[in-house]
């Protein structure tokens, strides 16, 4: 019996070390859960604490919801016609051998329905985009010109759903800018802010109807201003992060207080979609292109009569300039203002009515910018020494391609640019420096040229086997072809010959 009540005591001891050892790791666990979900919720409370406090949500909606309203769809159609497919009687009696000598196919018979089959087929192309309300009280909307250029109808979807027939459509491709007039009533406008004040790091909200998704919101920063492409003539990009898709062109960017800092207009992608480069045109410039295009219809721009070009580091040495700011004359156009005023080829553009300019994109706007008939002074540097000039600005040429000084041409059935190669050209792009030619700029996207592999960069030595050198002489062989084919050999900078033939446009 002693030994008994002995027994038990060690046999709960040992009962309590065996239970311990088998249920340990279960308590710890449970132990360590409920330390963990205290503190989650103790984390819990304190981030609620904080979004009670936290402003930058509450700012995205308050700017949301005041600038949607003035958000709209555009819509537009374009008629196209397409030729129908040869008739296949035609086909066998021209490739059938019905009209050759000695040869005797059964004729067809002539119906007379056949020609109503050979007209061609007609399509309807639709597209959107978006725009924003500018002035509510006149029904202007501001959009981009590549969304409604060409276009045979426009309409306009509001916010609250309400489809509105445009009245007129006026644009200015050069800036990718254009006007929708249209009258309605009940509309909201947003205000056109100062995009200069913008700064690099400001937050901005994009709205539009990407992917047919109308009223979509995102958000980003400035990434960056001043940007170009070399797509348009006239180009100074707000760059930003915020989403920016196919169908928010012409939409706004705006800044936190509910302004239109600028007008979505293109990414920078390798795939076709957002990958965080988007680009808006600064309302700033938007202002003096709608301006003009609701009081007169169309934008009048200064012209000077230059081609010119940035330079670097090394250019500005060996042309014994102070630095690199500025614009260097490649070539003056014969009796434009330039010509008259005395401004030379390698004459390097410092400033223009006493306002100093960066670079080409800087010169190009700011002689945009002068009134036509306005006589200004231009501050340039030749052979190292500065110097003043006074030119007359006239009324730019609608079309720039047809005064195109002799270092570039655009035959626009072909779809190529192209400039003479000079040293310089060559140099830069890795040709031997006797290499003569013309080097090919630019290559429109919907060309043969394009089809057959012609890029900028290309050199282009013989056209229908005869050597050419300078643009103008490819400028006159392409006006010898009389819209046929070409035969040209193109050169590559590894020293690569090959011969292409391109159809025009």
């Amino acid at each position: 019996m002693r030994r008994m009540r002995r027994f038990f005591p060690l046999a709960g001891m040992i009962l309590i070390v065996v239970l311990s050892i088998m249920m340990g790791p279960w308590l710890v666990e449970q132990v360590a859960y409920a330390a963990a979900k205290g503190a989650n919720n103790a984390d819990r409370e304190a981030l609620i604490e904080l979004s009670r406090r936290e402003q930058v949500s509450k700012l995205f909606r308050a700017v949301a919801k005041t600038v949607k309203p003035a958000v709209v769809e555009v819509r537009v159609e374009k008629r196209i016609s397409v030729p129908q497919m040869p008739d296949l009687e035609d086909f066998f009696r021209r490739f059938g051998g019905e009209d050759m000598p000695g040869r005797r196919f059964r004729r067809f018979p002539e119906r007379p329905e056949r020609k109503e089959r050979r007209r061609p087929r007609k399509f309807v192309q639709r597209g959107l985009g978006s725009g924003v309300i500018i002035d509510a009280e006149n029904g202007y909307v501001l959009t981009n010109y590549h969304v409604v250029g060409g276009a045979d109808k426009v309409e306009v979807v509001l916010a609250d759903g309400r489809k509105i027939e445009t009245e007129w459509v006026r644009s200015d491709p050069h800036t990718d800018l254009a006007v929708v007039k249209i009258k309605a009533d009940r509309l909201i406008s947003a205000p056109l802010g100062d995009s200069d004040k913008m700064e690099v790091g400001d937050w901005v909200l994009a709205i539009g109807a990407p992917e047919r998704l109308p009223q979509t919101v995102t958000a980003g920063i400035i990434s960056a201003k001043g940007r170009t492409t070399g797509s348009r003539n006239y180009e100074n990009f707000l760059q930003t992060d915020a989403a920016i898709n196919h169908g928010n062109s012409g939409g706004p960017l705006v800044n936190m207080r509910g302004e239109v800092i600028g007008v979505n207009t293109a990414i920078v992608s390798r795939t076709g979609v957002n990958e965080g480069i988007g680009l808006a045109i600064p309302s700033n410039m938007a202002k003096k292109v709608m301006k003009q295009l609701i009081e007169t219809g169309k934008v009048v721009r200064g012209f000077l009569g230059v081609t010119i070009q940035d330079v670097d580091a090394e250019l500005a040495r060996r042309f014994k300039l102070p630095n690199a700011d500025g614009a260097l004359v490649t070539s003056v156009v014969k009796n434009s203002p330039a010509d008259k005023g005395g401004v030379k080829d390698e004459d390097f553009l410092v400033a223009v009515a006493g306002k100093a300019v960066k670079d080409v994109n800087g010169l190009r706007h700011r002689i945009a910018d002068v009134a036509p008939g306005k006589k200004v002074e231009i501050s340039l540097y030749r052979n190292g020494k500065k110097k003043t000039v006074t030119v007359k600005i006239v009324t730019q040429p609608d079309d720039m391609t047809a005064i195109a000084p002799r270092g570039k041409t655009r035959p626009k059935e072909y779809g190529l640019e192209v400039q003479t190669l000079t040293e310089e050209l060559a140099e830069k792009a890795g040709y031997d420096d006797d290499t003569k030619g013309v080097i090919i700029t630019d290559v429109e996207a919907d060309s043969d040229a394009a089809e057959r592999g012609l890029r900028p960069g290309i050199v282009i030595d013989r056209v229908e086997g005869k050597k050419i050198a300078s643009a103008s002489d490819f400028a006159s062989a392409v006006k010898a072809a009389k819209g046929k084919k070409l035969l040209l050999r193109v050169l590559s900078p590894d020293g690569g010959r090959k011969y292409v033939v391109i159809a025009p446009k």
